[in-house]
């Protein structure tokens, strides 16, 4: 049996929405009436850790001490939540009890949730908790077996352990043996729709290939059945795959919602929302600061189908995220923000019947339906869309071609020419930004725009009644086009092709 030090500390962590805290926990056991109390800001989940401690005692080997154990979780003024701390109470616990042999001076991190039975679970948000242990000087990194994945994804070393009873084998027989974590990287799904199947949509291909080649936000009008939906899976089959980077933010925020996963692959996000999304859903819960779709898009795309039919508070909400690509919670008075860089992809009919676009007159909407039918997608909200692109219903020809096979495999060429032109642009840049993403600012030298070429651009959106976003906007779709075409500087031409693209019949 060790000896019994007076208080014994143990470090672990939590998460409020996706800012981690390092904790202190620390346990003292003194003489006198069996009592257990757990102090600083702790919710219920934390409290009722007496019943899930005795019984994985129980059932590890160890026994409760007798006397009053007082256990405080440091920083006390800050609310915490979850039941990630079980495994570092009950450490201290059992060092304070002399059950466990404490080294001398030993900094030890601990989490995880007990079992009745003495096994150890992991909890949501661990990947975001392990980014920030990775790099602090401890000697003991001890974590469930089941966040292996996630400790992999972090870069995090550590021993997992399933139960209870490995603690023995660890401190007692000093078995302690750091390693670095893995996680199986499955081949994503590639059940995408080729973009060869788009036939007689030449001007939405085009917009495609340059909305994913920039990260641009695009809006497809047209009529139903032209194949508007469809667009959505055929750009999500034409982008690079998550980097290491980009799949340990996409991973952190999932595993808030969905909780652990062993296989995981580098598939981007693509989140598909309806008529009935609300404010809410879009920007998380503010309570639990679990995130929404937004943040859940991040890297990826979200995909907003039926656009006209949205209410218009919902409209109006995807402004700001939009344009600064972030999304703001506020919590007891706290600011907690998520990254949402996405591409948005917006579809809708032109009208009401939706043959506005149809040659010989289809359209039976008087101009004033029209109007009210596009009232919800206002000026402000198409201010920040990129790419327009008007979709009809395709003649006989096309649609016999749709089945005979002919050019699949069309979305492969597409991904490369977007994969050069992300190497392209961060290579420009730096910092990982792409054209549609990088800050506001002087944006001529950095995307290497002639003065002639910034001249013309100019005349052409005073012409189109463009406002300064429109223009900034427009310059940043040439400068993708350029990179497309494989130009160094930004030509008239690029500039051009972006006006059209701009000009929007709503």
């Amino acid at each position: 049996m060790a000896s019994k030090p007076n208080v014994v500390h143990v470090y672990s962590c939590f998460a409020t929405g996706t800012e981690p805290v390092i904790t202190l926990i620390e346990v003292s056991i003194s003489p006198g009436i069996p009592t257990f109390s757990v102090i600083g800001l702790c919710d219920s989940s934390i409290r009722e850790s007496q019943g899930r401690l005795r019984s994985a005692f129980k059932s590890a080997g160890f026994t409760m001490p007798k006397g009053h154990i007082t256990i405080g979780i440091s920083p006390a003024y800050m609310r915490k939540t979850g039941s990630g701390f079980d495994l570092a109470m009950a450490l201290g616990i059992l060092f304070a009890s002399g059950q466990l042999y404490l080294p001398p001076g030993a900094r030890i991190y601990a989490e995880g949730e007990l079992t009745l039975g003495g096994e150890l679970k992991g909890t949501p948000g661990s990947c975001i908790r392990l980014k920030t242990v990775r790099d602090m000087d401890f000697d003991y990194k001890i974590i469930p077996d089941n966040e292996t994945s996630s400790a992999g994804i972090a870069g995090f070393m550590g021993q997992g352990i399933s139960c209870l009873k490995e603690l023995s084998d660890i401190f007692d027989g000093n078995h302690y043996s750091e390693k670095k974590f893995s996680y199986n990287l499955s081949e994503p799904d590639e059940k995408f729709i080729d973009i060869s199947m788009l036939k007689g949509q030449e001007k939405t291909k085009r917009a495609l290939l340059i909305s994913a080649a920039g990260f641009h936000n695009i809006l497809l009008m047209g009529s139903p059945g032209s194949g508007k939906t469809m667009a959505g899976t055929i750009l999500e089959g034409i982008l690079p795959k998550l980097s290491e980077n980009e799949l340990s933010d996409v991973y952190s925020l999932a595993e808030l919602v969905d909780g652990c996963a062993s296989d995981i692959d580098c598939k981007r996000p693509v989140r598909i929302i309806g008529p009935g999304v609300t404010v809410g859903k879009l920007m998380g819960n503010q309570v639990s600061l679990l995130p929404g779709e937004l943040a859940l898009a991040n890297h990826g795309i979200l995909f907003a189908d039926e656009l006209p039919l949205y209410k218009t508070e919902v409209i109006d909400f995807l402004r700001k995220p939009l344009e600064e690509r972030k999304i703001n919670l506020l919590r007891r008075g706290n600011l907690f923000t998520y990254d949402c860089n996405f591409i948005f992809v917006g579809t809708g009919n032109p009208c009401r019947c939706g043959m506005l676009y149809e040659k010989g007159n289809k359209c039976r909407c008087t101009g004033p339906d029209i109007k009210r039918y596009l009232s919800k997608i206002n000026g402000p909200f198409l201010e920040r869309i990129d790419i327009f692109s008007e979709m009809r219903t395709i003649d006989g020809g096309d649609m016999a071609s749709i089945y005979t096979g002919k050019d699949a495999g069309e979305s492969a060429g597409y991904r490369e020419i977007v994969e050069r032109c992300w190497d392209t642009q961060h290579y420009r840049y730096g910092g990982g930004y792409l054209n549609g993403t990088f800050p506001e600012g002087d944006i001529r030298d950095s995307m290497r725009i002639p003065s002639k070429v910034l001249s013309l651009a100019a005349e052409m959106a005073e012409k189109g009644f463009f406002s300064a976003r429109g223009f900034t906007r427009i310059l940043r779709v040439a400068r993708t086009i350029a990179d497309i075409n494989g130009e160094a500087d930004v030509a008239e031409s690029d500039v051009a092709e972006a006006v059209a693209l701009r000009v929007r019949r709503l």
